[in-house]
Protein backbone atom coordinates (compact mmCIF):
# COMPACT_ATOMS: atom_id res chain seq x y z
CA UNK A 1 0.00 0.00 0.00
CA UNK A 2 1.22 3.50 -0.73
CA UNK A 3 2.65 5.74 1.95
CA UNK A 4 0.11 7.37 4.23
CA UNK A 5 -2.26 5.93 6.79
CA UNK A 6 -0.91 2.46 7.63
CA UNK A 7 -4.07 1.06 9.24
CA UNK A 8 -2.79 1.28 12.82
CA UNK A 9 -4.65 3.17 15.53
CA UNK A 10 -2.40 5.88 17.02
CA UNK A 11 -1.46 6.09 20.69
CA UNK A 12 0.41 3.92 23.16
CA UNK A 13 -1.18 0.88 24.81
CA UNK A 14 -1.78 2.71 28.08
CA UNK A 15 -3.38 5.66 26.26
CA UNK A 16 -5.74 3.32 24.43
CA UNK A 17 -6.67 1.54 27.67
CA UNK A 18 -7.20 4.89 29.38
CA UNK A 19 -9.48 6.05 26.56
CA UNK A 20 -11.80 3.10 27.14
CA UNK A 21 -12.08 4.03 30.83
CA UNK A 22 -12.58 7.75 30.16
CA UNK A 23 -15.37 7.10 27.66
CA UNK A 24 -17.03 4.75 30.12
CA UNK A 25 -16.98 7.57 32.67
CA UNK A 26 -17.95 10.65 30.61
CA UNK A 27 -19.32 9.41 27.27
CA UNK A 28 -18.20 10.36 23.76
CA UNK A 29 -19.32 13.99 23.46
CA UNK A 30 -16.59 15.50 25.74
CA UNK A 31 -13.95 13.50 23.88
CA UNK A 32 -15.13 14.95 20.56
CA UNK A 33 -14.61 18.48 21.94
CA UNK A 34 -11.17 17.68 23.34
CA UNK A 35 -10.09 16.47 19.89
CA UNK A 36 -10.19 20.06 18.63
CA UNK A 37 -7.29 20.93 20.97
CA UNK A 38 -4.79 18.63 19.25
CA UNK A 39 -6.27 18.17 15.77
CA UNK A 40 -4.44 21.16 14.21
CA UNK A 41 -1.15 19.76 15.49
CA UNK A 42 -2.06 16.31 14.14
CA UNK A 43 -2.83 17.80 10.70
CA UNK A 44 0.60 19.45 10.68
CA UNK A 45 2.67 16.42 11.70
CA UNK A 46 0.87 13.77 9.63
CA UNK A 47 2.21 15.05 6.32
CA UNK A 48 1.51 12.13 3.98
CA UNK A 49 -2.00 11.63 5.34
CA UNK A 50 -2.70 15.36 5.09
CA UNK A 51 -1.49 15.47 1.48
CA UNK A 52 -3.58 12.43 0.54
CA UNK A 53 -6.71 13.92 2.07
CA UNK A 54 -6.00 17.23 0.33
CA UNK A 55 -5.63 15.39 -2.99
CA UNK A 56 -9.00 13.69 -2.50
CA UNK A 57 -10.80 16.96 -1.81
CA UNK A 58 -9.12 18.68 -4.76
CA UNK A 59 -10.15 15.84 -7.08
CA UNK A 60 -13.74 16.13 -5.92
CA UNK A 61 -13.74 19.76 -7.08
CA UNK A 62 -12.78 21.89 -4.07
CA UNK A 63 -10.47 24.90 -4.46
CA UNK A 64 -7.23 25.14 -2.45
CA UNK A 65 -8.66 26.99 0.56
CA UNK A 66 -11.74 24.79 0.70
CA UNK A 67 -9.60 21.65 0.44
CA UNK A 68 -7.40 22.76 3.37
CA UNK A 69 -10.49 23.28 5.55
CA UNK A 70 -11.88 19.96 4.35
CA UNK A 71 -8.72 18.13 5.43
CA UNK A 72 -9.32 19.33 8.99
CA UNK A 73 -12.99 18.28 8.81
CA UNK A 74 -12.02 14.86 7.46
CA UNK A 75 -9.51 14.28 10.28
CA UNK A 76 -12.14 15.38 12.80
CA UNK A 77 -14.66 12.87 11.45
CA UNK A 78 -11.98 10.19 11.45
CA UNK A 79 -11.17 11.01 15.06
CA UNK A 80 -14.83 10.59 15.98
CA UNK A 81 -14.88 7.21 14.21
CA UNK A 82 -11.91 6.04 16.29
CA UNK A 83 -13.51 7.32 19.51
CA UNK A 84 -16.74 5.52 18.64
CA UNK A 85 -14.86 2.24 18.21
CA UNK A 86 -13.35 2.63 21.66
CA UNK A 87 -16.79 3.59 22.96
CA UNK A 88 -18.08 0.20 21.83
CA UNK A 89 -15.15 -1.42 23.63
CA UNK A 90 -16.26 0.42 26.79
CA UNK A 91 -19.80 -0.96 26.52
CA UNK A 92 -21.41 2.12 24.94
CA UNK A 93 -24.21 1.43 22.44
CA UNK A 94 -25.21 3.49 19.41
CA UNK A 95 -28.55 3.83 17.66
CA UNK A 96 -28.08 2.09 14.31
CA UNK A 97 -30.56 2.03 11.43
CA UNK A 98 -29.92 -0.59 8.76
CA UNK A 99 -31.36 0.19 5.35
CA UNK A 100 -32.69 -2.93 3.56
CA UNK A 101 -32.39 -4.98 6.75
CA UNK A 102 -34.94 -7.48 5.41
CA UNK A 103 -32.78 -8.01 2.32
CA UNK A 104 -29.84 -8.84 4.57
CA UNK A 105 -31.92 -11.20 6.72
CA UNK A 106 -33.21 -12.97 3.62
CA UNK A 107 -29.68 -13.61 2.39
CA UNK A 108 -28.21 -14.81 5.68
CA UNK A 109 -31.14 -17.18 6.24
CA UNK A 110 -30.34 -18.94 2.96
CA UNK A 111 -28.00 -21.92 2.72
CA UNK A 112 -25.31 -20.06 0.77
CA UNK A 113 -22.49 -18.00 2.19
CA UNK A 114 -22.80 -14.22 1.98
CA UNK A 115 -20.04 -11.73 1.13
CA UNK A 116 -20.45 -8.40 2.91
CA UNK A 117 -18.41 -5.99 0.82
CA UNK A 118 -17.46 -2.83 2.73
CA UNK A 119 -15.08 0.10 2.31
CA UNK A 120 -13.07 2.64 4.28
CA UNK A 121 -15.69 5.27 3.66
CA UNK A 122 -17.46 5.56 7.00
CA UNK A 123 -17.00 3.49 10.14
CA UNK A 124 -17.46 -0.01 8.75
CA UNK A 125 -16.32 -1.74 11.94
CA UNK A 126 -19.65 -0.73 13.48
CA UNK A 127 -21.49 -3.04 11.05
CA UNK A 128 -19.82 -6.07 12.61
CA UNK A 129 -21.34 -5.14 15.97
CA UNK A 130 -24.80 -4.60 14.49
CA UNK A 131 -25.49 -6.88 11.53
CA UNK A 132 -24.65 -10.29 12.94
CA UNK A 133 -27.55 -12.70 13.40
CA UNK A 134 -28.06 -16.17 14.82
CA UNK A 135 -28.53 -17.51 11.28
CA UNK A 136 -24.87 -17.29 10.25
CA UNK A 137 -21.60 -16.45 11.92
CA UNK A 138 -19.93 -13.32 10.56
CA UNK A 139 -16.18 -13.39 9.84
CA UNK A 140 -14.46 -10.02 9.41
CA UNK A 141 -11.22 -9.84 7.46
CA UNK A 142 -9.00 -7.39 9.39
CA UNK A 143 -5.48 -6.00 9.23
CA UNK A 144 -3.22 -7.77 11.73
CA UNK A 145 -0.86 -4.86 12.39
CA UNK A 146 -3.12 -3.21 14.97
CA UNK A 147 -2.10 -2.80 18.61
CA UNK A 148 -2.68 -5.63 21.08
CA UNK A 149 -5.20 -3.43 22.94
CA UNK A 150 -7.34 -2.85 19.84
CA UNK A 151 -7.16 -6.48 18.71
CA UNK A 152 -8.09 -7.78 22.15
CA UNK A 153 -11.04 -5.41 22.48
CA UNK A 154 -12.24 -6.18 18.97
CA UNK A 155 -12.08 -9.91 19.64
CA UNK A 156 -14.04 -9.49 22.88
CA UNK A 157 -16.85 -7.40 21.34
CA UNK A 158 -17.05 -9.56 18.22
CA UNK A 159 -17.26 -12.71 20.31
CA UNK A 160 -20.11 -11.16 22.31
CA UNK A 161 -21.87 -10.57 18.98
CA UNK A 162 -21.17 -14.13 17.78
CA UNK A 163 -18.71 -12.90 15.16
CA UNK A 164 -15.01 -13.48 14.65
CA UNK A 165 -11.88 -12.07 13.03
CA UNK A 166 -9.76 -13.41 10.20
CA UNK A 167 -6.43 -11.64 10.56
CA UNK A 168 -4.44 -10.61 7.48
CA UNK A 169 -0.71 -10.43 8.14
CA UNK A 170 1.39 -9.06 5.24
CA UNK A 171 3.49 -11.77 3.61
CA UNK A 172 1.47 -14.62 5.13
CA UNK A 173 -1.23 -16.79 3.54
CA UNK A 174 -3.10 -18.21 6.55
CA UNK A 175 -6.08 -15.91 6.00
CA UNK A 176 -6.76 -17.47 2.58
CA UNK A 177 -7.41 -20.88 4.15
CA UNK A 178 -9.58 -19.30 6.87
CA UNK A 179 -11.62 -17.43 4.22
CA UNK A 180 -12.21 -20.61 2.19
CA UNK A 181 -13.24 -22.53 5.30
CA UNK A 182 -15.74 -19.82 6.30
CA UNK A 183 -17.29 -19.92 2.83
CA UNK A 184 -17.46 -23.71 2.86
CA UNK A 185 -19.33 -23.52 6.17
CA UNK A 186 -21.89 -21.16 4.59
CA UNK A 187 -21.00 -18.19 6.82
CA UNK A 188 -20.84 -14.42 6.26
CA UNK A 189 -17.51 -12.99 5.10
CA UNK A 190 -17.03 -9.23 5.59
CA UNK A 191 -14.19 -7.89 3.46
CA UNK A 192 -12.99 -4.47 2.25
CA UNK A 193 -13.05 -3.81 -1.48
CA UNK A 194 -11.03 -0.58 -1.48
CA UNK A 195 -7.77 -1.36 0.32
CA UNK A 196 -4.94 -2.85 -1.73
CA UNK A 197 -2.23 -4.45 0.41
CA UNK A 198 0.34 -4.89 -2.37
CA UNK A 199 -1.32 -7.80 -4.22
CA UNK A 200 -2.67 -7.85 -7.78
CA UNK A 201 -5.09 -5.06 -8.63
CA UNK A 202 -7.97 -4.24 -10.96
CA UNK A 203 -7.94 -0.75 -12.44
CA UNK A 204 -11.31 1.03 -12.14
CA UNK A 205 -12.58 4.46 -13.05
CA UNK A 206 -13.08 6.40 -9.83
CA UNK A 207 -13.79 10.15 -9.60
CA UNK A 208 -12.49 10.70 -13.13
CA UNK A 209 -9.19 8.85 -12.64
CA UNK A 210 -7.94 5.26 -12.67
CA UNK A 211 -7.70 3.68 -9.21
CA UNK A 212 -6.34 0.21 -8.30
CA UNK A 213 -8.69 -2.05 -6.35
CA UNK A 214 -7.66 -5.45 -4.90
CA UNK A 215 -8.24 -8.05 -7.62
CA UNK A 216 -8.41 -10.96 -5.18
CA UNK A 217 -11.48 -9.59 -3.41
CA UNK A 218 -13.57 -9.38 -6.55
CA UNK A 219 -12.28 -12.65 -7.96
CA UNK A 220 -13.32 -14.27 -4.68
CA UNK A 221 -16.80 -12.74 -4.97
CA UNK A 222 -17.18 -14.11 -8.50
CA UNK A 223 -15.85 -17.62 -7.84
CA UNK A 224 -17.82 -18.10 -4.61
CA UNK A 225 -21.10 -17.53 -6.51
CA UNK A 226 -22.77 -16.37 -3.30
CA UNK A 227 -24.85 -13.22 -2.65
CA UNK A 228 -22.77 -10.02 -2.51
CA UNK A 229 -24.02 -7.19 -0.31
CA UNK A 230 -22.39 -3.77 -0.39
CA UNK A 231 -22.45 -1.82 2.88
CA UNK A 232 -21.59 1.73 3.94
CA UNK A 233 -21.73 2.75 7.63
CA UNK A 234 -22.27 6.50 7.98
CA UNK A 235 -22.36 8.52 11.21
CA UNK A 236 -25.50 10.69 11.35
CA UNK A 237 -25.39 12.11 14.86
CA UNK A 238 -23.55 11.95 18.16
CA UNK A 239 -25.12 8.60 18.95
CA UNK A 240 -26.54 7.50 15.58
CA UNK A 241 -25.35 5.53 12.56
CA UNK A 242 -27.03 4.65 9.27
CA UNK A 243 -25.99 1.49 7.41
CA UNK A 244 -26.68 1.46 3.67
CA UNK A 245 -27.05 -2.07 2.28
CA UNK A 246 -27.62 -3.14 -1.31
CA UNK A 247 -26.96 -6.19 -3.47
CA UNK A 248 -24.43 -6.28 -6.31
CA UNK A 249 -24.93 -8.63 -9.26
CA UNK A 250 -22.01 -9.85 -11.39
CA UNK A 251 -22.83 -10.06 -15.10
CA UNK A 252 -23.28 -13.79 -15.78
CA UNK A 253 -22.82 -13.27 -19.53
CA UNK A 254 -19.16 -12.30 -19.04
CA UNK A 255 -16.10 -14.47 -18.50
CA UNK A 256 -14.83 -14.96 -14.95
CA UNK A 257 -12.15 -12.27 -15.27
CA UNK A 258 -14.59 -9.90 -16.95
CA UNK A 259 -17.15 -10.50 -14.18
CA UNK A 260 -14.53 -9.57 -11.58
CA UNK A 261 -13.70 -6.38 -13.51
CA UNK A 262 -17.40 -5.53 -13.89
CA UNK A 263 -18.07 -6.15 -10.20
CA UNK A 264 -15.09 -4.00 -9.19
CA UNK A 265 -16.37 -1.18 -11.39
CA UNK A 266 -19.85 -1.49 -9.86
CA UNK A 267 -18.22 -1.17 -6.44
CA UNK A 268 -16.09 1.80 -7.54
CA UNK A 269 -19.12 3.56 -9.04
CA UNK A 270 -21.18 3.22 -5.88
CA UNK A 271 -18.19 4.20 -3.72
CA UNK A 272 -17.77 7.34 -5.83
CA UNK A 273 -21.41 8.31 -5.31
CA UNK A 274 -21.08 7.89 -1.55
CA UNK A 275 -17.74 9.74 -1.48
CA UNK A 276 -19.38 12.77 -3.08
CA UNK A 277 -22.35 12.49 -0.72
CA UNK A 278 -20.26 12.01 2.45
CA UNK A 279 -16.79 13.45 1.63
CA UNK A 280 -15.69 13.86 5.24
CA UNK A 281 -16.22 10.14 5.87
CA UNK A 282 -13.45 9.26 3.37
CA UNK A 283 -10.82 7.52 5.50
CA UNK A 284 -8.39 6.24 2.85
CA UNK A 285 -5.51 8.48 3.92
CA UNK A 286 -3.01 7.47 1.25
CA UNK A 287 -2.63 8.06 -2.50
CA UNK A 288 -5.70 6.10 -3.55
CA UNK A 289 -5.07 6.64 -7.26
CA UNK A 290 -1.40 5.61 -7.37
Amino acid sequence: MAAGWDGRTRGTHWMQRALVGIIRAVGVRPIYWVMHLWLVWYCLVRGSERRSSYQFHRIRGRNRVQAIVDVYRSFYHFGKAIVDRFAVYSGHTFDVEVENWNLYLDKVKGKDSVVLLFSHLGNSEMAAYTMNTAAKKMNILLFGGESAVVLANRAKVLNENKAGMIIVNPGEMDHIYAVNEALLRGEVLAIAGDRNMGSKTISCRFMGKEAPLPAGVFQLCVTSKCPILLTFVIKEGVNAYHIYTEELHPNAALSRMERAQDLAQQFAGRLEQMAYQYPYEWFNFYNFWK
